[in-house]
């Protein structure tokens, strides 16, 4: 783990980017956006204490969000690799990245039900037109056909 400083402005890590790495903050704070251009959207802010980036060290791959610092910055950086030894060694930080992805999971669930059904927008439209094209049990399509589903 080290320690890394943003000025305030900097993008820390952006939605898309390929990512191992999630950070704690130490002082200062974060904006965290998706989208981009016109169709950016504030989601948050977090302050001294909180975690972001922390999907990473279950799962590396891109970045659901761009975290950009709202003021001058300081962070813990670790890794997957680090995070993976810190299981064993050191636990209790281990649990701390651990609560703060569980906590955000449940935020994202309570959201999702609490969603007016009528405003589950494009995706949730696409998906019950594809429901709609599911064979009947005495149907059988050929394999084309779903590959054009997807």
């Amino acid at each position: 783990m080290k320690t890394v400083a943003f000025n305030a402005g900097d993008i820390i890590i952006a939605e898309g980017d390929q990512g191992s790495t999630a950070f704690l903050i130490v002082r200062g704070q974060v904006e965290v956006v998706v989208g981009d251009g016109s169709r950016e959207k504030a989601v948050g802010t977090l302050d001294a204490g909180e975690v972001f980036g922390e999907m990473s060290l279950i799962d590396p791959g891109p970045r659901s969000a761009t975290v950009r610092a709202v003021t001058d910055t300081e962070c813990v950086a670790t890794t997957y690799e680090e995070f993976i030894g810190s299981i064993q060694s050191d636990p209790e930080r281990a649990i701390l990245f651990m609560k703060t992805l569980v906590r955000r999971l449940r935020d994202m669930n309570e959201r999702i039900a609490s969603m007016d059904p009528e405003k589950r927008g494009l995706r949730g439209m696409f998906r019950d037109w594809q429901k709609s094209f599911q064979p009947r049990d005495d149907e059988e399509l050929p394999p084309i056909y779903w590959t054009m589903m997807w």
